[in-house]
């Protein structure tokens, strides 16, 4: 999908901050030194059911005439849907349109987060449908399902939390049993809210980085400012250690000024 001969930088951005209309998101990142865009299955204009299959092929169009690919589909909900029998459905049914649409776009990843334990069967029927589907279903869970999660040196977790944002653990805490073609993605705020050692968690094998810090007052801010807590060039690296190939993703969610900071993050990247 994405030439390593192209010049710009190996790094993508998440399309939603940058414009309300993703068609005017598309305009923004390409005068951005990204190579895609992570589009949101929330957004209006790329939600499911805002896109039948011309619509899907248009989008995959403008961002190509804009020499820009789509590196793949968020799908966020709350946890608790998938435990709680009066939304299990509807949450599976909104996990598998967002599937449906990672496959139009070109059997993109799917990010989301599912609970840290207990759902495996509503889990396992989304992995089915995407293995059939050939999308990869990446788990920002923390700790991460089947792998324990080493607690920082200072372990106190702290900032605010946003309600539905982050999949609260106890710091010594492993997540429940792994699934088989569940693969792994860390989300820095997330971690540094659970108090977990983010380096150690990259180092131990993910198939997704997200790029973004949190201040000790709990804002979502870019990496590498001056009151937040991640050097996203030492994230990197460590995850290329842990065997990831694939393009960071800076995730400009609830960012006050998302443009200049996905440049600001490229900067620091080095």
């Amino acid at each position: 999908m994405f030439d390593r001969s192209d010049a710009r930088p190996w790094v993508t951005a998440t399309l939603a901050p940058l414009a309300s209309d993703p068609r005017l998101g598309l305009e923004v990142a390409a005068t951005l030194p990204v190579r895609g865009v992570q589009v949101s299955a929330a957004q209006p204009g790329t939600r499911p059911r805002d896109l039948d299959r011309s619509g899907r092929r248009d989008l995959v169009a403008a961002a190509r005439r804009r020499e820009l690919g789509i590196a793949g589909v968020d799908a966020w909900f709350p946890t608790d849907d998938l435990l709680t029998a009066a939304t299990m459905d509807d949450a599976v049914e909104r996990l598998l349109a967002a599937v449906e649409l990672a496959a139009d776009l070109g059997r993109v990843g799917l990010s989301t987060r599912f609970p840290g334990t207990g759902a495996d069967d509503p889990i396992r029927a989304v992995l089915a449908a995407a293995a059939r589907l050939g999308v990869p279903v990446i788990d920002h869970a923390v700790p991460p399902r089947g792998r324990p999660a080493r607690p920082r040196a200072s372990a106190a977790a702290t900032g605010l939390i946003v309600p539905g944002a982050i999949e609260s653990s106890a710091p010594d805490a492993t997540g429940g049993c792994s699934l088989d073609g569940l693969a792994v993605g860390i989300d820095p705020p997330a971690w540094l809210v659970a108090g977990l050692d983010l380096l150690d968690g990259a180092a131990r094998g993910v198939e997704a980085v997200r790029l973004a810090d949190l201040t000790v007052d709990g804002m979502r801010v870019p990496p590498g400012e001056a009151d937040g807590r991640v050097d996203p060039a030492a994230l990197v690296a460590v995850a290329r250690t842990g065997g990831f190939e694939g393009l960071p993703l800076i995730d400009a969610r609830r960012w006050t000024h998302p443009v200049e900071g996905v440049r600001a993050t490229v900067g620091r990247l080095g």
